[in-house]
């Protein structure tokens, strides 16, 4: 019995430390894989741009906005967490910096956590900095998550004044 009890106190310590270790491990994938697909939606975002001829380019100082509802999604049915990306709310800003093209992504899903409706994603980004060591750390959810109102004319921080979206 006493062995018994032993082996029950060892097996609990054990999953003390193991069990958060483990969602932690989970929680970090799921950063890394929001971080990987915004990378895979700026290339289809651009792939798009450079493919189909009613896509303007942007002007000196403006930005295209090409919303995640335009691109082939096929790859990216679901987020990490589950639920789907949001067409209306995920989009890449393409601004034209002197004739240099730089890409930002903004990309939001939504899903069920525990009966309650729960959204996650990258607040708009720049490309560059998603390819940083650090860009788990633009991963947000709930409260930080930002909804853009996009409308041409309007002036998108980091990306100049939206000329066009698609």
């Amino acid at each position: 019995m006493v062995e018994l009890l032993a082996a029950i106190t060892i097996l609990g310590i054990i999953m003390m430390i193991a069990v958060p270790n483990v969602l932690s491990i989970i929680d970090k994938n799921k950063k890394r894989t929001y971080v990987e697909d915004a990378k895979k939606i700026q290339s289809l975002a651009e792939t798009y741009m450079r493919s189909d001829s009613r896509v303007e380019r942007p002007d000196n100082g403006k930005s295209v906005i090409i919303m995640l509802g335009s691109l082939d999604m096929t790859e990216l049915k679901a987020g990490p967490e589950g639920g789907e990306y949001q067409g209306d709310t995920s989009f890449v800003a393409i601004y034209n910096n002197g004739g240099t093209y730089e890409y930002s992504v903004a990309l939001y899903e939504k899903f069920d956590a525990g009966g309650k409706a729960t959204e996650a994603g990258i607040n708009l980004t720049n490309i560059d900095r998603l390819n940083s060591e650090s860009a788990v750390n633009n991963v947000v959810r709930d409260t930080d998550v930002v909804h853009y109102n996009l409308t041409v004319g309007q002036s998108l921080a980091g990306c100049g004044i939206i000329q066009a979206i698609f």
